[in-house]
């Protein structure tokens, strides 16, 4: 995934987990994606998931395991996230 895809694609998670999430949480994550921190985007939001009990589609899941893995951020909550089927 090149730096171009990875902006792409992190740059859409925060509205799409905005019900999903604190408000609090739901701003530093529009800040970091301002401010060109995916990695750190990722992170957070899928820290926050796992905190919260939401739940998260498998298909969510592999998408916030690609962006993590890109951006060389670990990747061992997303084993604690709540899968549906």
């Amino acid at each position: 995934m090149n730096p171009y895809e990875i902006a792409r694609r992190a740059s859409a998670l925060p509205e799409q987990f905005a019900t999903r999430l604190p408000e609090k949480t739901l701003a530093g994550l529009r800040l970091m994606e301002e401010g060109g921190e995916y990695g750190e985007l990722a992170i957070e939001l899928t820290a926050t998931l796992v905190k919260t009990g939401a739940t998260v589609s498998a298909a969510e899941r592999h998408e916030l395991r690609a962006l993590l893995e890109a951006t060389g951020m670990p990747t061992h909550l997303l084993e604690q996230l709540a899968v549906r089927d």
